[in-house]
Formats: C-alpha cells, sequence, structure tokens
C-alpha cells in the first residue's frame, strides 16, 4: 500500500498481465496496420502443372491434388482428377478394412501410368482387380509421382505410406533409377522460386506466414538483400538433394523400414521397352537391381519375360515409348505381379 495515499500498488502478476496485454493489443494493432498498407512480402506457393516444392529436401516436390481437363498435358501428366494428396489414384481411408492385403506402390512416371490415358489402365488399378478377380482381397495404394528416384520415393513411403500400414512395398523399379530424370520438374520449380525471390511457401512455416507483421519482419527488415541468394543456395541444396545414384542408400533405408513395420518388399522391374527383345544391351542394369535386392532380402520380379511373353503374343503395342508402357503393357505387368504375389501368399 502507498502510504502517501493509502492506495494498493499492482502486484508484479498484474503489472506482467497488463504488459502482456498491451504487448498483444500493439501487435494486433500492427498486424492489422501492416495489412491495410500492403507492405508485407506475399508468400507464393510454388508450382508448376500437377507439381510443387516440398518442405523436404529429400523428396524436392510432391503432387498437387487437382483435376485437369486442358488438351496440352506439359507438367499435367494426364487427365482427370488426382486423389485428395495428389496422386493419381482413387481415395483411401487410413484404417485398414480387415482380412484386405494392403499394398503401396512407389514408383516413378511408369507406376504413375504415363502415356495412359485412363486410370483404370494402370498397373496398380489392374493389381488391386485380378487380385480380387482370383479370390484374395486386396487393397492397392499408389504413391508414384514423375521423375521420383529412389530416394524420393523411400521418402514418400516415409512422409505417407507407412500410416496405411502396408502387408507389402511394391518398388515399380525402373532402368532411369540411377539418374535424376524428371523433365525438369525440380529446375522449373526452382527457378519459378527464384523468380519469387526465395519467399515461398515451401521454406517457412505456413502458420508463421500467415502473419503480415512476420513477413515484414522477416524479409524486409531483418535480411531485406538476402532474398536472392538465399534462392539461389536453397536451389542448390535441393538439387543436390535429389541428385545422384540414391539407389543403394534408398535401399538400405528400406530394408530398415521392412524390420521396423514388418512389411514385405517386392521389387518389380521394368526393362527398356526396345524394338528386339534379342538385341537387349541392358542386361547390366538388371543384374545391379538384382544383387541389391537380393542382399536386403527383398522379393524380385524382372518383368523381361512377362514383356517379351506379351510383344511374342502380338496384338497390341506393349511400349508408349521405350521407357513406358502402354495400356497393354501395364496389364502385362499387373498380370505378372498378381501371379507373384499369389504364388507368395499361398506359400506363406
Amino acid at each position: 500500500m502507498d502510504r502517501a495515499t493509502g492506495s494498493a500498488k499492482p502486484s508484479t502478476g498484474k503489472k506482467l498481465a497488463l504488459a502482456v496485454a498491451a504487448s498483444l493489443v500493439a501487435l494486433c494493432a500492427a498486424e492489422v496496420l501492416i495489412r491495410l498498407l500492403g507492405v508485407a512480402p506475399t508468400i507464393y506457393p510454388i508450382q508448376k502443372g500437377r507439381f510443387r516444392l516440398s518442405h523436404n529436401p529429400k523428396i524436392g516436390y510432391e503432387p498437387v491434388p487437382l483435376t485437369y481437363r486442358g488438351s496440352e498435358l506439359g507438367f499435367y501428366d494426364y487427365r482427370g482428377a488426382s486423389n485428395s494428396l495428389g496422386y493419381r489414384d482413387v481415395e483411401h481411408a487410413v484404417a485398414k478394412t480387415p482380412g484386405t492385403y494392403r499394398i503401396v506402390v512407389l514408383g516413378n512416371s511408369v507406376a504413375a501410368g504415363l502415356g495412359v490415358d485412363r486410370f483404370d489402365d494402370t498397373f496398380p488399378a489392374l493389381l488391386e482387380r485380378l487380385l480380387a478377380a482370383r479370390g484374395q482381397k486386396a487393397e492397392v495404394i499408389n504413391l508414384a509421382v514423375s521423375g521420383y528416384n529412389p530416394q524420393q520415393q523411400v521418402e514418400t513411403l516415409k512422409d505417407r505410406g507407412l500410416r496405411y500400414r502396408p502387408d507389402l512395398v511394391l518398388v515399380a523399379y525402373t532402368l532411369t533409377a540411377r539418374q535424376r530424370l524428371d523433365g525438369d520438374i525440380m529446375k522449373t520449380l526452382l527457378a519459378a522460386e527464384a523468380e519469387k525471390g526465395g519467399v515461398s511457401t515451401a521454406r517457412f512455416d505456413s502458420v508463421l506466414t500467415r502473419s503480415a507483421l512476420y513477413r515484414l519482419l522477416r524479409f524486409r527488415v531483418l535480411r531485406p538483400h538476402a532474398a536472392r541468394g538465399e534462392a539461389e543456395a536453397n536451389a542448390q541444396r535441393y538439387l543436390a538433394a535429389v541428385s545422384g545414384d540414391t539407389v543403394a542408400p534408398a535401399f538400405d533405408e528400406l530394408a530398415e523400414l521392412q524390420r521396423d513395420h514388418a512389411f514385405d518388399v517386392l521389387v518389380a522391374v521394368f526393362p527398356r521397352l526396345v524394338r528386339d527383345f534379342r538385341d537387349y544391351r541392358f542386361a547390366a542394369d538388371h543384374r545391379f537391381v538384382h544383387d541389391l535386392a537380393q542382399r536386403r532380402g527383398f522379393r524380385l520380379l524382372d518383368l523381361f519375360d512377362a514383356f517379351d511373353r506379351c510383344r511374342a503374343a502380338g496384338g497390341e503395342p506393349i511400349e508408349y515409348d521405350v521407357y513406358h508402357p502402354s495400356a497393354h503393357g501395364h496389364r502385362c505387368a499387373a498380370e505378372a505381379m498378381a501371379a507373384d504375389i499369389l504364388d507368395t501368399l499361398h506359400r506363406s
């Protein structure tokens, strides 16, 4: 109590509460004023077609959920709708229906069905139907994305696939897996980010960036001249993270995940769809992945013989191009996969 006036002094707790309240009022007022003035920089969602930059540098970019019905495919890959996660697939509940054999597919544009008009004609959709027709209740979840190398595929499994508790992880392995061949998806996205000064939603916390005050302080006050250099550094970091031969380390990590989460791994090797299989020059690439898979205890299905039989049978072409199967080629692959999976299940 103040002896001169007889009034009680505010306690330390009340003073602190008043200070906090005053600070909050000031921050809210600053937020409103900055929004009204429009002086805060914009944080851009960097997107091209069906792809956007990912928060995870080891993934690099990820699919965007959308429906496309235009005439030019470009970075859209296919016409029609993705699911709500951006993948070329139907919706899947996280909880598994009892008695269902669950398969998660990892891969690149081959597993995503580049060159195949209808999703129902891609091998993941066909595989699910073939297994059901042969008495095995199954659910096939496709997490394939164009241009993904094995590292990106395994990171996607960790980030989005393990929640489904798969019984089998099916790796659609292509002979381009030791390179980064993504049709310039990463390069295009990073160039678009650089044009915006490196201020993209892939780099910063999405909650914080909703605040105009935060954006003003972060990008105009604290580091007003560093945006361009930061964008270039981020671009190099992202490209380095998804480049090089990632097959062996990705298979090592997949083997650890297999042990920790008790699923099987089937590596399905897609051959180059050359004009004449009698003059096939990629046997060494097949041996490379065979050895890696076997050393890690993965099951392996080389699809060379399946495609050779389908081509020899005549009829429809099996290839869309030298890398990608046609719809008929996808059916050939799905038939071989279904036979291998059912044989393994019947023997177990």
